[in-house]
């Protein structure tokens, strides 16, 4: 990712496992872990919102982080709208087709893929065929992790950019990528081949690091380094008409709209009724 020092970076969906690199971070789920890894890390200003109506002004940061969340998104579009709105710049990352169709998660909404620098979105209508088996495979088997670690690009959609997302929305039967043709194999091959030797197994030495171990270093970094003095109070706003918003001991107070929204245990819970 192409962040810079000086850059005030959100995080959407900052779960278990926020970036050290992000200065805001913000999830749609503070109190439920079923579809994280583990409990959410809280170790700098965070929001609970959702990321299809941020809770944010204009243009409040310079980079935006969204990783695993679009292809959860009821509105992929309205989301793709808001990241543009709240940020100049910034990363996306889903699961690739592949993946989807491998490992099969219930709980997702879209399949995403990237063709000739165009996020391709459509709404999922398949189920995988596999069950749980690459689930498994995936915890308890190394050599099948070490194949996923090392071939990432193939199980992931890693897409960075820069005033503007490119994407289309196209029809669930539609088919971006024909898995079934010689050219779509191939073009997928030569994307794989292209990728440095660096890309392909810094995965696997991550990896080899202890969770707990290396949640503890992301938290380290992220407490330690200097961040912009920004107050979160001046940049957020109702979710619901963007208007502002007067904070109070135990609540955020939109007059506009005549609504109230709680702040639990430090955190403002900026979900829109």
């Amino acid at each position: 990712m192409n962040i810079r020092a000086t850059d005030y970076v959100l995080e959407i969906g900052s779960g278990n496992n926020p970036r050290p690199r992000s200065d805001v971070l913000c999830d749609n789920s503070i109190d439920d872990d079923a579809e994280r890894g583990g409990p959410i890390v809280t170790d700098r200003p965070i929001v609970e919102a959702d990321a299809e109506c941020l809770p944010f002004r204009d243009s409040s940061f310079d980079y935006v982080i969204s990783a695993q969340v679009l292809e959860h998104a009821d509105d992929p579009e309205r989301m793709i709208r808001e990241l543009m709105r709240v940020a100049a710049r910034g990363y996306i990352e889903t699961p690739s087709e592949i993946a989807e169709r491998l490992y099969g998660w219930p709980f997702h909404r879209s399949v995403i893929n990237v063709v000739n620098g165009t996020l391709v979105i459509r709404r999922k209508n398949f189920v995988s065929q596999f069950g749980e088996l690459f689930h498994v495979l995936g915890a308890r088997d190394p050599a099948f992790k070490r194949f996923h670690l090392t071939h990432h690009r193939l199980f992931l959609v890693q897409y960075e950019w820069d005033g503007r997302i490119d994407y289309e929305i196209v029809p669930e039967d539609a088919a971006p990528i024909d898995l079934k043709s010689t050219d779509g194999i191939e073009t997928l091959w030569r994307e794989l081949a292209r990728t440095r030797w660096r890309d392909r197994w810094m995965p696997v030495a991550k990896g080899l690091v202890p969770r707990g171990i290396a949640a503890w270093g992301k938290s380290s970094l992220a407490r330690w380094r200097p961040r912009p003095k920004r107050d979160l109070r001046e940049i957020v706003v109702c979710p619901r008409c963007r208007g502002p918003v007067v904070w109070r001991a135990e609540m955020v107070t939109c007059a506009r709209c005549a609504v109230d929204y709680p702040i639990v245990g430090g955190i403002p819970r900026l979900l829109p009724p």
